[in-house]
């Protein structure tokens, strides 16, 4: 009788063990006004995974030591936050659902970086030869061109980050209703393939066309392969839009 209880005993600590370090790791969700985002779909990646619909905007999960990657997805924004459990407790890790501007960024600072290094050339090149001269009269033609050309078209900056601000903030429903009120979306999006002769990435699509939100720009792609317009073939991690004759 006294083995046996030994025995319940050993098997009951051997379970018991590797959830003695568990620790919690909760917090809230945020949309881009900083208000409660409800039913976001939250994961981590433990072994196996724990997925939480967080309808309320927050969520929990218990787990053992080690490094995590919480993604919170709503619609078609996603986030990703690492975290570290080095010992048992609760921690506090709010989320906060807000849109990438890192397309758009890049290639404003792009922009900005190629004006100031052909700036500088142009100093270092006073001793230099007349065809030099003419190299840079010519470069710095062509990005001032397309310098203006892009604040022709987006406007400053500041202008360009809040209407995108307000392009993020749609939902599928109101960029559907648009691109239904407005047919000239699919007629741009069709102009730019063809000016491509009739095969571009999604990536350099969406490239051309930065005063529209990656939502929209994928439900236009979806409308124009309903009718049969395009064709989307994937290649990699992205896609090629291909204009059907």
């Amino acid at each position: 009788m006294k083995i046996h209880f030994w025995v319940i005993l050993l098997f009951s600590l051997c379970f018991l063990l590797p959830f003695a370090s568990a620790a919690t790791i909760k917090g809230s969700l945020y949309n881009e006004q900083l208000v409660l985002a409800k039913d976001v779909f939250v994961e981590i990646n433990t072994t196996p995974a724990q997925k939480f619909l967080a309808k309320q905007g927050s969520y929990e999960f218990i787990v053992p030591s080690g490094e995590y990657t919480l993604i919170a997805r709503k619609g078609l924004t996603e986030i990703k936050e690492n975290t570290k459990i080095v010992d048992d407790g609760t921690y506090i890790v709010d989320l906060f659902l807000l849109p990438d501007f890192s397309v758009e960024d890049e290639l404003w600072q792009n922009a900005d970086e190629l004006i100031v290094e052909e700036s500088i050339l142009e100093k270092d090149s006073s001793g230099a030869e007349w065809w030099r001269y003419l190299l840079v009269i010519v470069i710095l033609g062509v990005l001032g061109w397309r310098y203006a050309r892009m604040r022709r078209k987006y406007g400053s900056l500041t202008r360009f980050r809040r209407e995108m601000k307000v392009e993020h903030a749609k939902t599928v429903e109101q960029h559907k209703e648009e691109i239904a009120q407005e047919p000239g979306y699919l007629d741009e999006v069709l102009a730019i393939i063809r000016n491509h002769d009739g095969r571009i990435t999604q990536k350099q699509l969406r490239n051309e066309m930065l005063h529209l939100s990656e939502a929209k720009i994928s439900l236009i792609l979806t409308e124009l392969q309903h009718k049969g317009v395009v064709e989307k073939i994937k290649k990699g991690r992205g896609n090629v839009i291909v204009l059907k004759k």
